[in-house]
Order: C-alpha cells, then sequence, then structure tokens
C-alpha cells in the first residue's frame, strides 16, 4: 500500500520505520528538523501535509491537540484515502468523524506501546512488535477501510483487538492514564518528605513513577481529554487503596493478605 505518515515522534516514528519493510511510506512532521532527522534515517520525507496524498491510507500520529485539525486539513484531499489516526482518546474523533459523514472515511488505530521518551529519537519499531492495537470503527468506517487499519496494524507488528469508541476510552483510562495519574502523585508524595528520599530509591520506586516523566503533551490530553473516565477509574484506585489503609490501620493481617493476593491474581494475569 501508499501510506503516509502525519506526525513522526515516538509512534508515528516507529510505525513509519515498521511499515516502510512492506509499503510504500512517506512521513511529515510540522518540526523541519525531525523531517531532517527521518530524513537521514532513510524515510520518504515531503515537506507539507498534502503532499502526503495520493495515498491508500494516511495515518495521523500527531500530539492529541493536533489530531482534529490535522485530520481536518486532510478531508478535502483525502480522496479515496482511509484516515486513520492514533489518539489515545477516542470520543472527540468519534464525533468528528460522524460530522464529516460522506466526505472522508475515518478509522482509529491507537497502538497500546509506549515509553517515557518522545520524539523521533525514541522512535523503534520494535515498540510496537506484539504490542495491542485497538482498532476503533467510526460512523465512517466500511468494511474496506477497516481491513485497511487492521493490515497496517498487523503489518507492524500489533495483535488486532477491535473495540468501540466507547469501551477504548474507558480501558485507556484504566490501563494508560490512570497509572500515569499514580505515577504523578507518588513522585510528588515522595519528594514532599522532609528527607530526600531520592537517594534511597530502589528499581521498585523507579519503575512505578516512570510515568511521571511523560511528556507534558501527552500527558495533559490523556487526563483531560477523557476525564470522565479517568475521574472514575482514580475513584475505583481510591477505593481500593482505602481498603488497604483501614486494613493497615487495624493492623488486620488477613485483610491485607487478601488486598495483596487479589493484586497478584490480578497482575498474574498479565504473564
Amino acid at each position: 500500500m501508499r501510506l503516509g505518515v502525519a506526525g513522526l515522534g515516538l509512534i508515528g516514528g516507529s510505525l513509519a520505520l515498521a511499515l516502510r519493510k512492506r509499503h510504500e511510506v512517506r512521513g511529515y512532521d510540522v518540526a523541519r528538523e525531525t523531517r531532517d532527522v527521518a530524513r537521514a534515517a532513510g524515510l520518504g520525507i515531503v515537506d507539507t501535509l498534502e503532499a502526503l496524498l495520493p495515498a491508500d491510507a494516511i495515518i495521523v500520529a500527531t500530539p492529541m491537540t493536533a489530531v482534529l485539525p490535522t485530520l481536518a486539513a486532510l478531508v478535502p484531499r483525502a480522496g479515496s484515502a482511509v484516515l486513520v489516526d492514533v489518539a489515545s482518546v477516542r470520543g472527540p474523533v468519534d464525533a468528528f468523524a460522524r460530522e464529516q459523514s460522506g466526505r472522508a472515511r475515518f478509522v482509529g488505530m491507537h497502538p497500546m506501546a509506549g515509553r517515557s521518551e518522545s520524539g523521533f529519537a525514541a522512535a523503534d519499531p520494535a515498540l510496537l512488535i506484539g504490542r495491542p492495537f485497538l482498532v476503533v470503527p467510526t460512523a465512517t468506517s466500511d468494511a474496506p477501510a477497516m481491513a485497511i487499519a487492521g493490515e497496517i496494524a498487523r503489518d507492524a507488528g500489533g495483535v488486532v483487538t477491535v473495540c468501540s469508541a466507547a469501551e477504548h476510552d474507558r480501558i485507556v483510562a484504566l490501563v494508560s492514564a490512570l497509572p500515569l495519574a499514580l505515577a504523578a502523585a507518588l513522585s510528588i508524595a515522595a519528594s514532599d518528605d522532609e528527607a530526600d528520599v531520592s537517594s534511597f530509591a530502589g528499581p521498585g520506586y523507579r519503575d512505578t513513577t516512570r510515568l511521571a516523566l511523560t511528556a507534558p503533551d501527552i500527558a495533559e490530553p490523556l487526563l483531560l481529554a477523557n476525564s470522565g473516565n479517568v475521574v472514575a477509574a482514580i475513584a475505583r484506585l481510591r477505593a481500593v487503596l482505602d481498603e488497604l489503609e483501614r486494613a493497615i490501620a487495624e493492623r488486620d493481617a488477613a485483610a491485607v493478605r487478601a488486598v495483596l493476593a487479589r493484586a497478584a491474581e490480578a497482575r498474574g494475569r498479565l504473564g
């Protein structure tokens, strides 16, 4: 297929590097420096968004705040190209697609992958191998468009799961936004201690707080654009913490063990 990738950060860059093995891939980024680095890495690079077209599909992998403006700019020239975006919150794109019915075909394709580093320098096709790709239909997604999104996901090394926008956003609130919120809260709680605990931190603390380093342009939209689901997820976490706090305060060993056993069982399902 002839593919365009708009946005060559961590995810867009990783997708472009992975997909060029099987497809004709052209990339674009608003930052000239990023385009130059991606070109030096051997990617086919164009200097305007419109130059990605014509194509079988355009993958919009910009920061989340730029996804809708980028899609809107592509719609008038999209033609038969499927507009695939990797936004980590589906509700706004789902609403936009309904408004654009008949003008273009939209499909969500969210790779459940990432790392704290951002930008093309952090891009790595290995980041996507074996990762879940949530493929999310919109009101404009026909069968051929869904097939193209699925093929892109699989050719990038992903494992495809199809779900609704509502289910996607509920899942992402629990497995992406909530860990980010917890990492931020833990980092602040520990640093507010009277003593500087950072020099004593072991791998457990470092692993648990890693997401506090997430770039603000990724973290803030992940929390705010899906606020209803994120608030509900935080409430679920608070309920478990309250339960554990009570058990500890009451020195109830059986209750503590019960919470820890549930936690170990849940974590064990990750493999």
